[in-house]
C-alpha cells in the first residue's frame, strides 16, 4: 500500500475507527519521537527566519569587501 493510498483509507475511517487509530498510533514511543523530531525541525527551520533578510545583504557585501582588502 503506498504512503497515499494509507492516507486516504485513514481519512475515510469513521469517528470511532480514527479514535482508536490515533490512540493507538499516539501510544507508540516510536512515532512519539518521531513527531517531537519533525516539530523541532520545523522550530529550527522557522528561527533561521531572519536570513532571509534581503537587508542582511548589504552586511554580507560590506563584510566581503573588507576581507577582500586584507587579503
Amino acid at each position: 500500500m503506498s504512503t497515499q493510498e494509507l492516507y486516504k483509507e485513514i481519512k475515510n475511517l469513521g469517528e470511532k475507527e480514527l479514535w482508536l487509530f490515533l490512540t493507538r498510533l499516539l501510544s507508540d514511543d516510536e512515532i512519539i519521537q518521531e513527531i517531537e523530531r519533525l516539530g523541532y525541525l520545523k522550530l529550527s527551520e522557522e528561527a533561521f527566519e531572519f536570513w532571509n533578510d534581503p537587508r542582511e545583504d548589504v552586511y554580507q557585501d560590506y563584510a566581503r569587501s573588507i576581507g577582500e582588502r586584507n587579503n
